[in-house]
């Protein structure tokens, strides 16, 4: 899906990985001229982990260029200086030390959002260290809630370049409305805090931390359980609940059975219910399971892989996945925006661009001559 409610809208990436890519993807697919800032040798996901740059850098402009020279410095400054937003996920420290910080950008244009994202705040004891998702998992509490490090999904981060287009957003309209300009901060520390949002509100009053265990506990009647022919989930929440399952699974005693009569004394004997609805499960397939369930008004489903959600068919409806080429001329099919808006055109975004591939038109969008950037292509400033 594209829309193009930012046309018009310059935004400087100069971020790495994927929680800044995936804030500044979502704003090329609102329409935003997006610039993104590699080094000649080419940012780093691009060719260690190559779906992970093309998925999350579709529908950019690439501008090579070294900013550990001067004129390349010079350069970015001359660039930040013609856009509305510049976006900076460098290691901590990195941009103050080449003059590329808030203050520098903002004095050359004052109607320049500047958005920071990284670890762990702009500020503070742990602000110069460096994180990846699964380190702030581990430290945010969710590694302990979930029972493991969860180390192959970036949940984290793609929450994060989420949170960082809200904050975006924002500043456009304040910027837009009052002419008030309010730069952005967002971490994956705080976004892997929102996350757990409920569960610290309940920790700070009683001290209950919930995990994977204690949590199939206080929900026995909620969870995976394996039917004849795969596994199916099923969340039965609410009192009448309890009795509709009973019925489904054609077992009326166990409805009566004194361990179960109460949520709590089901919360109680969860071990010795779980084993016996785990037992009943597995005499049926999970169709059979979910169309009872379902049926019944308890919200259930399959435990699905890749293959069966990109064949789903209301996956296909929704256009979530959409096909797309990758570097290689593979076809490959790449996640669209969680949302959807009226005036959305049913079309793929363009793909990741080339190394460098919008260098020149980008540097003479900006007042730089032909004769002077062949001479910084020569000098090994600018790449592509």
């Amino acid at each position: 899906m594209t829309n193009k409610v930012l046309d018009g809208i310059r935004v400087t990436d100069m971020t790495l990985g994927v929680a800044g890519a995936s804030a500044t993807k979502l704003l090329a697919e609102l329409g935003a001229e997006v610039i993104k800032i590699e080094s000649p040798a080419g940012e780093f996901t691009r060719n260690l982990i190559p779906f992970v740059f093309q998925t999350f850098n579709r529908g950019k402009r690439s501008v090579a260029v070294d900013i550990k020279s001067l004129e390349g410095v010079a350069l970015l400054k001359r660039i930040a200086a013609s856009s509305d937003v510049f976006i900076q996920s460098q290691k901590p420290g990195l941009v103050a030390g080449t003059g590329l910080g808030q203050e520098e950008l903002t004095s050359l244009n004052p109607r320049l959002i500047y958005a920071t994202f990284s670890g762990y705040g702009p500020t503070g004891p742990a602000s110069r260290r460096r994180a990846v998702d699964a380190l702030v998992q581990a430290e945010s509490g969710m590694a302990m809630a979930q029972g493991a490090v969860l180390g192959n999904l970036s949940f984290i981060d793609t929450a994060s370049g989420i949170s960082l287009v809200a904050g975006i957003l924002a500043s456009l309209f304040r910027r837009a409305t009052t002419g008030e300009i309010e730069h952005v901060d967002a971490c994956l520390l705080n976004t892997a805090v929102y996350l757990q949002a409920a569960p610290f509100a309940e920790f700070s009053v009683n001290g209950t931390m919930i995990n994977q265990v204690s949590y199939a506990r206080r929900y026995p009647l909620v969870g995976t359980f394996q039917a004849s022919d795969g596994p199916v989930f099923f969340a039965a929440y609410w009192e009448r609940d309890w009795h509709e399952i009973c019925t489904l699974l054609e077992f009326p005693e166990l409805e009566h059975d004194a361990r179960f009569a109460t949520p709590a004394d089901r919360s109680d004997h969860a071990v010795e219910l779980r084993p016996i609805l785990q037992a009943a499960f597995a005499l049926r397939p999970r169709r059979y399971w979910i169309d009872g369930l379902e049926g019944r008004g308890i919200m259930a489903g399959e435990m699905r892989d890749y293959g069966e959600v990109i064949a789903d068919e209301q996956v296909v409806l929704n256009e979530a996945l959409v096909e797309g080429l990758m570097d290689d001329g593979a076809t490959a099919l790449f996640a669209q925006a969680p949302y959807r808006m009226t005036s959305d055109v049913s079309t793929p975004s363009p793909p990741a661009p080339k190394l460098g591939a919008d260098t020149v038109s980008v540097l003479e969008s900006i007042g730089v001559e032909r004769d002077e950037w062949e001479r910084l292509a020569k000098a090994g400033v600018i790449g592509g």
